[in-house]
This record gives C-alpha cells, structure tokens and sequence, in this order.
C-alpha cells in the first residue's frame, strides 16, 4: 500500500462516518414509518449509480423493507419493478425471511429469494 492509496482509504472512511446519520435514519424509517421509508428507498435505487449499489440496497434496507411491509406495498412494487430496471435489479438481492409468508409467491415473482429456512422467529424477530 502507499501513500495514495492509505489517504483514500482514510477519506472514504471519514466521509462515511460523517454520513453514518443516514443509515440509521432509514433503518429507523424500515422499522417505524414505511411511507417515509418507501421514499427514500425509491430515491435511492433511482440514484444508485452501481450494480453493487443496488445489490448493498438490496440486501439491506430494501430487503427489510420487503419483510416489513409487503402485505402494504406489494401492489406498489409490482408495479414500480415493472417500470423500473434500477428496483427490479435490487429487489433481486433481496430476501424474504418467511417462506410461509401470505405474499411469498408475489415477492418471489418479482426476482427475490425466499428463505429455505422457514420462520425462524427466534433467529430473527425485529419486528417494528
């Protein structure tokens, strides 16, 4: 490694850290406010500039987004994955935790994965 290349590093963490506000923000709007959350998730797959954007979109916040609120947005993202390349290529990251979940077929036909583990809620249960 040189000089270069450890300022670089040292930049992106820092610039980061100052934008760590952002991540918990919309982790907290996944949790308790899906409107607000469906915004900025829908801002931020038609701003990604990246396939690994949309990938990290979609294994995260979009993906507990999904396991969230599906049974209210479902018809929302059908429709918005249809028109959008940039939704449709993140909610292909995206995994639903339950396969027995009423929208499973749904969210499966939009690209997603389904969880072979079954409900597990003891292994992961945050729900808002």
């Amino acid at each position: 490694m040189d000089e270069t290349q450890s300022k670089e590093i040292a930049i992106a963490w820092l610039k980061f850290q100052q934008n760590w506000w952002a991540w918990d923000k919309l982790d907290e709007l996944c949790r308790k406010d899906p409107k607000g959350a469906w915004l900025v998730l829908s801002e931020l797959v038609e701003q990604a500039e990246s396939k690994e954007l949309l990938e990290d979109i979609g294994v995260g916040p979009l993906e507990d987004f999904l396991n969230y609120y599906a049974n209210d947005y479902m018809d929302e993202l059908e429709s918005r994955a249809q028109s959008s390349e940039a939704l449709a290529s993140a909610l292909a990251h995206a995994q639903l935790r339950d396969a027995q979940h009423p929208m499973a077929a749904r969210i499966e036909a939009l690209g997603c994965r389904i969880s072979s583990a079954g409900a597990q809620p003891d292994a992961f249960d945050d729900t808002p």
